[in-house]
């Protein structure tokens, strides 16, 4: 699912935008949500989306500077800035805008963007975890989480730099998550990607952090773990 948002003052092109955007997505059948803005501000306060359409030359927030405040706060959204406006492209890179269209919009050049903005959104959320922090969405790469913990009903995931709580449930998230991640207990989900050796209670991390490994997990964190080292060549 592609979560859309649509940023423009003027009611009539919002809806106009609006109906394009849809279209292509409908031909394509690609499965998608779309919410329409007509100022910044609301936009602000929303939840995240994975692509956003703005027009530049609102009022009183436009569209560059609610690109900036995003970023600021790590939303990484893919951006489109569609405008009238030529002079501010070179100010587009500096918010990391994905592409930007100059009004009347070529349709076809438009469905060629969004179509290859999907297939990157695809392949992303495919290779990352995205997790919800206040209004904002983060998407950590899988192969740099080096495990989930739970504690006091939200979940923590741990990089080898930071603790990262959201509100969720291992039991929802674990299917979702590639097979490099094993149960080891019932509040802990490892990366075999950062596991340096186990015994009978624990696993060790590569940054020397101890993970609790539970008695009746322990045989089935063997086998896999060494169907893993294998499939990935560390054992012969």
């Amino acid at each position: 699912m592609i979560r859309i948002a649509i940023c423009e003052d003027e009611p009539i092109l919002l809806n106009q935008l609006a109906d394009t955007v849809k279209m292509i997505f409908d031909k394509h059948s690609l499965s998608h949500t779309i919410d329409l803005f007509t100022n910044g501000g609301a936009l602000l306060v929303r939840e995240a989306f994975d692509l956003l359409l703005l027009d530049i030359a609102m009022e009183p927030l436009s569209g560059m500077d609610l690109a900036r405040k995003l970023r600021t706060r790590g939303d990484d959204s893919k951006i489109i800035f569609i405008t009238a406006h030529q002079q501010y492209a070179i100010d587009a890179y500096d918010v990391q805008a994905s592409h930007y269209l100059v009004k009347p919009v070529d349709i076809p050049k438009l469905e060629a963007v969004l179509l290859k903005l999907c297939s990157s959104l695809k392949l992303q959320h495919k290779c990352a975890i995205a997790i919800r922090q206040g209004t904002a969405v983060r998407r950590i790469p899988f192969d740099q989480v080096f495990y989930l913990e739970v504690i006091n009903r939200k979940i923590h995931l741990h990089t080898e730099n930071e603790s990262l709580p959201f509100y969720g449930k291992l039991e929802e998230l674990e299917p979702s998550l590639p097979e490099t991640f094993f149960r080891c207990h019932r509040s802990y989900i490892v990366n075999f990607d950062h596991v340096q050796r186990y015994d009978k209670k624990d696993v060790w991390l590569n940054n020397m952090e101890r993970i609790p490994l539970s008695k009746r997990r322990y045989q089935a964190f063997g086998l896999e773990f060494m169907g893993y080292l294998k499939e990935s060549g560390d054992v012969f």
